[in-house]
């Protein structure tokens, strides 16, 4: 059996490495030869993620037996529409893949089936200001189909939605935007897996985001319990009525959800294992073998699928902060000090993403991503105290010995009083 992975970056070295272990032989679709998934597959193909027909064609030739891809959204598509296409067994349906990658396509569906977000419209490069009617700014714009806060930005303008829409196109296939109304919310992530149509919620974390504006939305820690854990039951029933909407029978659910002033509105959705590293933390913390069941799920197999009381019970008195940091524009020249925090008690895993000698620009995605860790523990102050002492850890320097790290107090828990 051939497992087709669609993408070999960082997201995908799990999912790859677990798929051989499993007896599989991985074909791994990048058109990057340096793509760090490649080391553990078997074939590579160079059709991007994003060319239906060369992933296609590629499928053919190598007599792939399924497709998957983790930690990315558009690849879901393509999976989808190849999979149909050859005939071969998926989770999603095309037309459930185009609700969970395209935004016009999701955001749409909130609206016909009740699902409360923020309001919106979809704009071509033509638009005029009666296509705004009834919009407040400032506004969010966002590319259609694309992914990790690319082109993502806060506008307070006509003029700078007209100057910025050339650049939101070249990150997308199509050619509109979206425009939504900026929401002041907190924002969080619902991981879970429908089970039989229904939802089991693993964990609902806060993701803790910065700007860099006019870009927004990049995420740099998430944490559980989140400070809505009080509200569970509420976002739980939400999560329902999202799931119910896509139709989904079985598989991953990854839901990004703003909590504000006028209540919970959700953000976006996707049908995939989440790009945070939830595949390397989720299992510890609820149980959930989550990677072992997205391989089953897509080759046939047996799926391990607690009920829900078993996923909280195994919550229950457990703290965890997943770590995800950036470095200040520059060249980074040191990278020392993960091997040391992979050691401290509560550490469950940690690695730099990027190599000595790369550039590092002003940041706008999380495509800039220097590392991450990710820390356990038995109450906040436990897991701070440990976060602390692994960033005391981390060199991160250019040619002058100049700390490049970026740290922001607000990727802690807030104190417990």
């Amino acid at each position: 059996m051939i497992l087709h992975m669609l993408g070999g970056g960082p997201a995908q070295i799990a999912a790859v490495r677990r798929a051989g272990e499993l007896g599989l032989d991985v074909l791994v679709s990048d058109f990057d030869d340096k793509a760090p998934a490649l080391s553990y597959s078997r074939y590579h193909s160079h059709a991007s993620t994003f060319d239906t027909e060369a992933v296609e064609t590629d499928a053919v030739k190598y007599g792939s037996s399924f497709l998957m891809t983790t930690g990315t959204d558009q690849p879901v598509l393509t999976a989808a529409m190849v999979s149909e296409k050859l005939e071969l067994p998926y989770f999603l349906s095309v037309s459930q893949a185009r609700m969970v990658t395209n935004k016009k396509v999701m955001k749409n569906a909130f609206l016909r089936h009740g699902i409360p977000t923020a309001p919106f419209t979809v704009l071509n490069e033509d638009f005029s200001h009666e296509d705004l009617k009834g919009l407040t700014f400032p506004l969010v714009i966002k590319p259609l189909d694309s992914q990790g806060q690319r082109g993502v930005m806060k506008v307070n303008s006509i003029e700078e939605i007209r100057n910025n829409f050339p650049r939101l196109l070249s990150f997308s296939r199509e050619r509109e935007i979206l425009a939504e109304e900026y929401y002041p919310s907190d924002e969080l992530t619902v991981n879970g897996w429908a089970v039989k149509g229904k939802p089991l919620t693993l964990m609902i974390t806060d993701r803790i985001t910065i700007d860099n504006g006019p870009h927004i939305g990049v995420c740099v820690s998430h944490r559980y319990p989140s400070l809505y854990h009080h509200r569970e039951g509420e976002l739980r029933e939400l999560v329902g009525r999202i799931t119910s909407m896509i139709g989904l029978e079985e598989g991953p659910l990854y839901f990004q959800i703003l909590a504000g002033k006028e209540g919970f509105k959700v953000n976006e959705i996707a049908c995939r294992l989440g790009g945070a590293y939830e595949d390397e933390f989720i299992p510890f913390m609820t149980g959930f073998p989550l990677l072992d069941n997205m391989l089953e799920l897509t080759r046939g197999g047996d799926r391990i699928l607690p009920d829900q009381a078993d996923v909280d019970e195994k919550l229950s008195g457990k703290y965890l902060s997943l770590q995800m940091f950036f470095a200040s524009p520059g060249i980074l020249y040191i990278l020392e000090g993960m091997e040391a925090v992979r050691s401290l008690p509560g550490v469950l895993s940690g690695r730099y993403l990027l190599p000595p000698g790369t550039e590092i620009v002003d940041r706008e995605n999380s495509t800039q991503r220097a590392g991450y860790f990710i820390v356990t523990g038995t109450s906040r102050d436990s897991v701070n105290r440990t976060i602390k002492e692994a960033y005391n850890l981390i060199r991160m320097e250019d040619q002058s010995g100049g700390n490049m790290l970026q740290f922001y107090e607000r990727m802690m828990f807030p104190n417990e009083n």
